[in-house]
């Protein structure tokens, strides 16, 4: 029995994660750590490969996501690979920790890239990007993942200085900690800014010169396709890197990670009378800007009365809600156990996109968290969208769902 237990605990250590030491705050193009065994060796046996793409508007544009996996197929012709589109403009790690379900895990991924730099900052990003991780293993830890950072002018010259940004410098702590992959696109493009072979941005195409962006952040076609040659030596220079195995979780970083978060529908809250559903595709502030909508608020409510309600119960740390704050001075109010009280102006005006909130982050517990329209100009109307809840959604703890 003794020699049983030693056996089985050596089998243990061999399957736990490593602990890496990179230094988080310095740029670099490719940190392999355990590199990326299991999805390598499917794809050298020639089996199907499914690759989702989390991340924000730089990955739903047709550029290094389709870019990478056309390489991948030319690269693995015996394997077929497909992708799963999970990329929504203007969402970082936050949304992302609530739709990996439902967005990645219901399709049945192998490797999950997972690009959230530019849009992080914005408040919970140990939390949501550590949870993420944890959803994915949990989930099934022979899925493979890969932090992927792009880049934004604004953070051109610390990156030249050698310097990872901000929320880059958090998710190679969590990369460390895992022992996730990280390819940084940034440090080739300031590279080559800096060496005078890009213009990093520029209104219009110059004769004889890479063009990175014509905005500062979304790369034109050839700026993909820097994107793309990146990551395919990224990816050959892990070939010999790891093994196929599952991935172990060691204890969390953070005391609270978001690894049960959930999107809930808003019907599934408790709503007043007022609320009706939308057509999306024929409203005309929903319309505007349709795709983005339709990831993000996907089953909306619009309301145009003052006073009307919408109440969620929940058992977690964080509640938020998408919106479209486009009309000032729109208002709503959010009373959080009959205590604290938040307000949401409109912020986006005369833009129609959509947005998303949070409270603050709460004891764990159960939460009862109530909305409501405070200010409401004439002929106006409130568009509400999906419950982001970091926990489990009163209906879902009732129907043993498990914040799925």
């Amino acid at each position: 029995m003794r020699n049983v237990l030693v056996l089985l605990f050596a089998a243990l250590q061999t399957l736990a994660a490593a602990t890496y030491d990179a230094d988080p705050t310095a740029a670099e193009e490719l940190r392999a750590r355990d590199g990326l065994g299991n999805v390598l060796a499917k794809a050298a046996a020639g089996k199907p490969v499914r690759i989702a793409y989390l991340g924000g508007s730089i990955t739903a544009a047709a550029g290094w996501r389709p870019k990478s996996l056309a390489w991948f197929q030319s690269q693995f012709p015996q394997a077929s690979f497909s992708e799963i589109n999970a990329a929504i403009s203007g969402t970082g790690s936050d949304y992302g920790a609530c739709r990996v379900q439902l967005d990645v895990l219901d399709h049945k991924p192998d490797l999950v890239f997972l690009e959230c730099r530019v849009n992080g900052g914005g408040g919970f990003e140990k939390q949501s990007v550590e949870g993420i991780v944890r959803r994915i293993w949990t989930s099934d830890p022979s899925i493979d993942i890969c932090f992927i950072y792009t880049i934004s002018q604004w953070m051109l010259k610390d990156i030249q200085a050698g310097k990872a940004p901000a929320f880059g410098a958090v998710m190679e702590g969590i990369a460390n900690h895992y022992g996730i992959p990280s390819v940084d696109f940034g440090v080739e493009i300031a590279r080559r800014e800096k060496a005078g072979e890009l213009i990093f941005k520029a209104a219009q195409p110059i004769p004889g010169t890479l063009v990175f962006s014509q905005d500062g952040t979304h790369p034109g076609d050839a700026g993909y396709e820097v994107y793309r040659d990146v990551l395919a030596r990224s990816v050959l220079a892990m070939k010999d890197v790891g093994t196929a195995r599952p991935h172990a979780l060691p204890a969390p970083l953070v005391p609270h990670p978001w690894e049960v978060a959930t999107l809930l529908p808003i019907s599934q809250a408790t709503l007043s009378a007022e609320w009706t559903a939308v057509d999306m595709a024929k409203d005309p502030v929903l319309s505007a800007d349709l795709g983005r909508t339709r990831g993000m608020l996907r089953e909306a409510r619009r309301c145009d009365t003052v006073g009307a309600t919408l109440t969620v119960h929940f058992d977690g740390t964080a509640l938020g809600i998408s919106d479209v704050p486009a009309t000032e001075p729109i208002v709503i109010e959010a009373i959080i156990d009959g205590q604290q009280k938040l307000t949401r102006s409109a912020t986006e005006h005369p833009r129609k996109y959509a947005r998303f909130w949070y409270t603050p982050e709460l004891r764990p517990g159960p939460h009862t968290v109530t909305y409501t329209i405070t200010a409401l100009p004439p002929g106006t109307a409130c568009y509400l969208g999906q419950l982001l809840v970091v926990g489990i959604p009163a209906v879902a703890a009732s129907a043993g769902a498990g914040g799925k």
